[in-house]
């Protein structure tokens, strides 16, 4: 009797015992399927940090006043711009906003800096119409294709050309004092898509511009380090600790990335060791039907020896029945997996909103593992078969026979 014929008589076994069979198969199902679904959202949500941090120049730190008393000024950025590894040192003032245009309001952020500078902070950003402001240009401004672009159905919020006004609230006593200052928008830009720092949502102008219409009398809210090369980050991070460590904060992108990389992975790990346990209670499943369809079958058991099946025999007919366990319930595991991972994905991006936004997750596989989990469920099926196949192998003939 060959392979084909085993697997057709092993099949015919399992259809007797339908609903044992298909609940078991269920169980070995579920755990591919978290397998499948948690390595594909994991690989998805993996590839949106990525994109995301793509947007930030990788030899990029941010430099911080850890509280109002410490004054970013021309002098701290001449002496940072003297430290070792440092090639450009940019700093910035920014400010949440309303700006109007066309009888329109919105909400924005405001930031001051030397735009010829910005393909260094955002090596994506690019300029969909018009030009950068000019650092001696007091009126300029430059939207974020979010603010240019809104989806009033009487078209763009402003172009190149048109005026917008900015908004600034301020207190003199306990008295608000509202200050607004016309711009004339020099260019607009291109969407970079980037939910870490919302770029499409800002609105740019010239560093000496923000400081006057702000007040903030020279001192920056901020400081971009732009260091010589990636793998200088932590050299001069450390350099600038060492002299400001009690009265700025330092943020690396990098370093958020792998944070927020090495957290995903610590809960990937663990939702995937129950995905592993729940194919462990697959496969005490798989003995257990196997087992009890064994002790259902002993006289068919003693009629195949006595019709001529060898212990070799009967013991591939039963390891066949687990392996078409393993194989239906791998196959049908992977594509439930699969849409699980686009399931979990779309709840993970609504759960999850950076600046405001839902993040948006596109579930990733590796035909490696999804091969990989489709063996794992075969292998273990017949592992976990082999101990009833061995004992219905070692049936004594005349003893299955005559057994009630």
């Amino acid at each position: 009797m060959n392979l084909v014929e085993t697997f057709s008589l092993a099949y015919e076994a399992l259809k007797e015992r339908r609903l044992r069979s298909t609940l078991t198969i269920i169980m070995v199902v579920m755990g591919a399927s978290l397998i499948i679904a948690l390595d594909g959202t994991g690989n998805g949500f993996s590839g949106f940090i990525d994109s995301q941090f793509k947007t930030l120049g990788t030899n990029v730190i941010i430099l911080q006043p850890r509280s109002s008393s410490f004054k970013m000024d021309k002098t701290f950025i001449d002496s940072i711009s003297k430290i070792e590894g440092v090639s450009e040192v940019i700093p910035y003032i920014q400010q949440i906003s309303p700006i109007s245009s066309g009888g329109e309001d919105q909400s924005t952020i405001v930031v001051g800096v030397d735009q010829s500078k910005l393909p260094l902070l955002f090596p994506t950003i690019s300029l969909q119409n018009g030009a950068y402001v000019a650092s001696s240009d007091s009126v300029g401004i430059a939207l974020g294709s979010e603010i240019a672009d809104t989806d009033s159905a009487s078209g763009p919020f402003a172009s190149v050309g048109q005026t917008a006004k900015l908004k600034y609230q301020r207190y003199e006593g306990t008295k608000p004092v509202i200050s607004q200052r016309a711009f004339s928008v020099r260019g607009t830009l291109n969407t970079i898509g980037s939910s870490i720092v919302p770029v499409d949502n800002m609105v740019f102008i010239s560093l000496s511009a923000a400081d006057s219409f702000f007040e903030r009398g020279g001192i920056y809210d901020g400081v971009y380090v732009v260091t010589e090369g990636t793998e200088l980050n932590s050299a001069v991070q450390n350099r600038i600790r060492d002299r400001y460590s009690s009265d700025i904060t330092i943020t690396s992108p990098q370093a958020i990335a792998n944070v927020i990389d090495n957290i995903k992975s610590g809960v990937y790990l663990f939702i995937t060791i129950v995905a592993y346990v729940s194919l462990l209670v697959a496969s005490v499943g798989i003995i257990t039907t196997l087992h009890t369809s064994m002790m259902e079958r002993i006289k068919e058991i003693g009629l195949l020896k006595a019709l001529g099946f060898n212990n070799t025999l009967v013991l591939t007919l039963f390891l066949d029945e687990a392996a078409i366990i393993g194989i239906v319930g791998g196959c049908i595991g992977m594509g439930s997996g699969i849409g699980l991972a686009y399931v979990m994905s779309s709840f993970v991006g609504k759960s999850f909103k950076i600046s405001g936004t839902s993040i948006q997750i596109i579930p990733s596989f590796n035909p490696v593992t999804l091969l990989n989990t489709w063996l794992l469920c075969v292998i273990l099926s017949m592992i976990s078969g082999f101990y009833p196949a061995w004992r219905a192998s070692r049936l004594d003939p005349v003893v299955a026979l005559r057994h009630e």
